[in-house]
């Protein structure tokens, strides 16, 4: 039963098939290699398991030498801290502005001040039409999020790496 597990996890991790009972394996294939047999010819899940575990070791030794993962887990966690800050930042300025909006209309309903409404929500679309066509809409959300990503990304070595945690960052806290 040991045997049928290995090679489950071997034919699984490495790709082989099985057919049947047996696992028809590529010649030179990677399991060639870890398929321990003991001299009687009988598979020793010892010696198997060991050179599962040499070559797994050495397939993430290869993939840390080259850099990759430190530039994935550097751009995430940066990107991550970086989606987080933005977005309370955003709930800040959110709440700012409310208030503001309610002490501005609490003034103008006691006849402190007047305001032109019209004058100000004009003014408003126009810093909010980002690609300058008339109308807020849905390329503008797309343009100002890809601003943000543009300088927020700015020579990070792993731009994807960031990007997957700025989302991150933002959709928790």
């Amino acid at each position: 039963i040991h045997k049928n597990i290995v090679i489950g996890l071997l034919s699984t991790t490495v790709g082989a098939k099985t057919a049947g009972n047996g696992v028809s394996l590529c010649e030179g294939s990677i399991v060639d290699k870890i398929m321990k047999k003991d001299r009687q010819g009988n598979f020793d899940m010892n010696a198997s398991m060991d050179a599962l575990a040499t070559e797994v070791g050495s397939q993430i030794s290869s993939a840390v030498d080259t850099g990759i993962p430190t530039q994935l887990s550097y751009g995430f966690v940066s990107g991550y801290c970086s989606g987080l800050a933005l977005k309370k930042v955003g709930r800040v300025a959110a709440a700012v502005l409310g208030v503001g909006f309610c002490c501005l209309q609490g003034l103008s309903y006691a006849g402190y001040v007047t305001v032109d409404h019209s004058k100000l929500k004009q003014q408003v679309e126009g810093w909010m039409d980002l690609n300058e066509d008339g109308k807020v809409d849905q390329e503008d959300i797309k343009d100002g999020a890809d601003r943000i990503m543009k300088v927020l990304a700015f020579n990070m070595p792993s731009g994807a790496g960031f990007g997957a945690g700025f989302i991150g960052g933002l959709r928790s806290g």
